[in-house]
């Protein structure tokens, strides 16, 4: 019995390590020919098919302009992007099938002294033939 309770112990502090370590964020989906990267302050991801979330880590040097330049386009359905600091996220985007972006977007003052954003991709329902690209300035 006391084996049974030790190996419950272990399992559930190793859980409650897990969950509280990854910051909020979790990748959950499924895509077909899903090809992504993420270095530093730029980061894609290009898919045939996705559905679910996604979400990548931009970690900024140098001065800061305060912006994320977004390019982005989908065949169908419908992507928000979102910004992450500290385990909330503010809507940046809905591109919807038919659309493409190639902007700079200047962030809110909040993340003036932020040097690591998450940019999490979530789809409503499923989205065909995604390109999307970051970079974190």
């Amino acid at each position: 019995m006391k084996k049974i309770s030790f190996a419950l112990a272990l399992i559930l502090t190793l859980t409650l390590i897990t969950l509280c370590s990854c910051g909020g964020y979790v990748k959950s989906y499924s895509a077909t020919i899903l090809i992504t990267s993420c270095q530093g302050d730029e980061a894609s991801m290009e898919f045939d098919t996705f559905t679910g979330t996604n979400n990548f880590k931009l970690r900024r040097d140098g001065v800061a302009e305060h912006t994320l330049d977004l390019e982005a386009s989908l065949v169908e359905g419908e992507m928000n992007v979102y910004i992450g600091v500290d385990g909330e996220k503010e809507l940046l985007r809905t591109v919807k099938g038919g659309e493409s972006y190639d902007e700079t977007i200047t962030l809110d003052g909040k993340y003036d002294n932020e040097k690591t954003i998450y940019i999490i991709l979530e789809s409503v329902g499923e989205c065909v033939d995604g390109d999307f690209e970051f970079e974190y300035n």
